[in-house]
């Protein structure tokens, strides 16, 4: 635990060097800004692949659509193979 009225100093710290940094930027010229904003990375959008996400949930509709529902087979164990079965051939397309 940092002793105390440590993070009033550390504010205080910021604010000078925020301070200083307004002062720089008020002191240059667009040209100089425009230099320093083409040297600055920017975090900008990033493609996000989901091609395994819709693999995943095509395989979980394929697998719901196609499995028996209990009321469907005679008993519990013929309903426990057959969607067995099922899962093993959506899972290997």
């Amino acid at each position: 635990m940092p002793p105390r009225g440590a993070k009033h100093i550390e504010e205080k710290h910021m604010s000078s060097i925020e301070q200083q940094l307004n002062e720089l930027i008020a002191n240059m010229t667009p040209e100089q800004i425009r230099k320093v904003m083409t040297q600055v990375k920017t975090n900008g959008p990033v493609k996000v692949d989901t091609r395994y996400k819709a693999r995943r949930i095509a395989l979980t509709q394929l697998y719901h659509n196609t499995a028996p529902k209990p009321h469907m087979c005679d008993d519990f164990a013929d309903y426990v193979n057959h969607s067995d079965s099922i899962r093993q051939q959506v899972n290997y397309e």
